[in-house]
């Protein structure tokens, strides 16, 4: 931009102008100054910003003439001369840092997306590296939270809390015998609440909660899902989704504490009975399944 503004030229082109197919062509004096051609005739003058005219190529100024064309359809016809040549360059050399600039900003933009969409990839590429002891740690942190904001002592004597852990052991292992399930233990509790509807809980490490009310013929089925997506640990999959840098970090200098910080606020987004006022999160009414 700098380059054009300083570009005045003294010296001016002969060129013939036409206008349309039914008037005849002008003579016109061009000049060049600045960022404009100004195109004097017999009683005009029009000054025309030089970003705006298709100027003719460097191979064409070896040719008998060369042709100017301006923004409203109007084309100049000038006879080839080195300072048309220099005109039409210094034109180009103006247009190319600006070209070369968008070109890298373009480029740099691609790049910040590609490393963006593919810190989810590596973070849950890294998974492996991550111990199993902070699932269990933020599983913890989960119950914690939900004890405090939503779940109550379970109603059930200890005694049918323990048939209940014995029978469902028991019945998982013939339901899927070859399937290699993650260590679990079961939980008994009370929904607090009008939202009775959340049946088995899967929280990251292996907890698995149940629900007083819930509890029936439908009970197996959704413990068998919940161990499914635990055996997956999709509890760490979301938050490797989602907050790929904590957990990048963590993996890098062996500290997760800030993965998990963040696991409350990411996951609880998937819980049943935590509303956006009560838990910072997302709304209502999903499932911890995608954990």
């Amino acid at each position: 931009m700098d380059n054009i503004r300083e570009r005045v030229s003294i010296a001016t082109l002969q060129a013939d102008l036409f206008g349309s197919s039914s008037q005849p062509a002008q003579i016109v004096e061009l000049q060049l100054v600045g960022e404009r051609l100004v195109v004097r005739g017999q009683g005009f003058c029009q000054q025309v910003p030089v970003r705006q005219i298709r100027w003719p190529h460097a191979g064409d100024s070896s040719s008998s003439s060369s042709l100017l064309e301006l923004p409203d359809g109007a084309l100049l016809h000038c006879r080839p001369d080195p300072l048309l040549t220099q005109w039409s360059e210094s034109v180009r050399a103006g247009r190319q840092p600006r070209r070369g600039q968008m070109r890298n900003v373009g480029l740099a933009l691609a790049a910040a997306l590609l490393v963006w969409a593919g810190l989810p990839v590596a973070a849950e590429s890294m998974l492996p590296q991550v111990p199993h002891q902070i699932d269990r740690h933020i599983g913890q942190r989960l119950l914690d939270r939900l004890d405090a904001l939503w779940l109550q002592p379970s109603d059930l004597p200890a005694q049918t809390q323990q048939n209940w852990r014995q029978r469902l052991t028991d019945a998982v292992a013939q339901a899927c015998p070859d399937a290699r399930l993650p260590a679990w233990n079961l939980q008994f509790r009370h929904g607090r609440g009008d939202d009775r509807n959340a049946g088995a809980i899967g929280l990251p490490g292996g907890t698995v909660v149940l629900l007083d009310d819930q509890l029936g013929s439908g009970t197996l089925n959704a413990v068998c899902r919940e161990l499914g997506q635990l055996q997956q640990r999709q509890g760490m999959r979301t938050l490797a989704r989602q907050q790929p840098v904590s957990l990048l970090m963590g993996v890098a200098f062996d500290d997760f504490s800030s993965t998990v910080a963040v696991a409350w606020p990411v996951l609880a987004q998937h819980l049943p009975f935590i509303g956006p006022t009560s838990a910072g999160a997302g709304p209502g009414g999903q499932r911890i399944a995608r954990r």
